[in-house]
């Protein structure tokens, strides 16, 4: 690893198998992840980006191994270095019980702040839960870290005994900030955390993702589909389709001067508060998502790209360097 990564993801490859026919059998599979390279630089906000089913999310939980033990027949392969107290691990590689030592360093906020939170226990009950397993803490000390930790996001620690169901969405996601928060972690990869939020609540959520990174010395992976929500909290952005990385570089770089035909495509979606900006030139992409359990040859957006070739059948691009730290994968793009 590099010294100044905590976090190198190496030809990550995650395929679910489609089963069919009276008994099952396994007739094809599904292509999330392809070949997938990312480095995560201590105390930075890497924002992935993309459309809904490009493997941002798969990427989120192969990461940090949750996908191997929820879907058991997944097949991942590649790696997952972490740097820790005791050296570089391969987070793939441990098991159940090999992974649970590490599992504090590296915690998740997830999508759906509905569905993410145990209705049966209580608020103080959720966040607490990690102490019990990755901590010695006495029950007294881990009270008052959860009060703490509530009022770190914004609640009262007596709304503790409340439960999920009392709360709304964007309190809900406070609480689930608070259980990520609870082991101090090093990493945290946020889900879409923001996406089922009203636009009026996101901001204040993103916002305090920024407060709690720069006091807890955080280490971020953002991932959501809205580029305009990433360009704001994110230092480096990487653009994925169809299970592959198609631009990576600096965030005000990528939300300003894309260069992948793609990119420029998912910036153009992205409306505009500005009414006297309301014509803006806008990337219309011909066709629809290829399924990734039969993406086309060669490169996979070509059968949508714009400047698309016939050579483009015959080889996979790979990310070029086009300017100091601005990648692209196509040899047809220039910074």
């Amino acid at each position: 690893m590099k010294p100044e990564n905590i976090l190198e993801i190496k030809n990550l490859k995650v395929k679910f198998p489609v089963t069919g026919g009276l008994f099952l059998r396994k007739i094809a599979e599904v292509k999330a992840v392809d070949g997938v390279s990312l480095e995560l630089k201590k105390g930075e906000t890497l924002g992935l980006v993309g459309e809904s089913g490009c493997g941002k999310s798969t990427i989120g939980k192969a990461t940090i191994n949750i996908l191997r033990f929820s879907s058991p027949d997944v097949d991942i392969t590649g790696e997952v270095w972490l740097r820790t107290e005791e050296g570089e691990i391969d987070l793939l590689k441990l098991s159940r019980n090999e992974m649970r030592k590490h599992r504090g360093l590296i915690q998740m906020i997830f999508q759906d702040p509905y569905s993410s939170l145990n209705a049966r226990m209580s608020v103080g009950q959720i966040i607490e839960e990690p102490l019990l397993y990755h901590t010695k803490m006495k029950k007294k000390e881990r009270g008052e870290r959860v009060a703490w930790l509530l009022e770190k996001v914004g609640l009262q620690p007596e709304q503790s005994k409340r439960y999920p169901h009392e709360f709304s969405g964007g309190q809900r996601q406070r609480i689930g900030i608070a259980r990520a928060l609870s082991t101090n972690p090093k990493i945290i990869i946020a889900d879409e955390p923001v996406s089922a939020l009203d636009v009026s609540i996101q901001a204040q959520v993103i916002n305090l993702l920024q407060e709690l990174q720069s006091e807890f010395d955080l280490t971020l992976m953002f991932i959501a589909h809205d580029l305009s929500v990433v360009e704001h909290i994110s230092s480096r952005i990487s653009v994925m389709y169809l299970g592959n990385i198609v631009e990576l570089g600096p965030g005000t770089r990528i939300y300003h001067h894309p260069i992948h035909p793609y990119s420029k495509a998912l910036l153009s979606a992205v409306p505009l508060p500005n009414p006297k900006l309301k014509n803006k030139e806008r990337t219309i992409l011909k066709g629809d998502v290829p399924t990734p359990m039969n993406k086309p040859s060669g490169c996979g957006f070509r059968t949508r790209c714009p400047i698309a070739k016939p050579e483009c059948a015959n080889f996979i691009p790979v990310l070029e360097i086009k300017e100091p730290e601005h990648l692209a994968a196509c040899p047809y793009v220039t910074a």
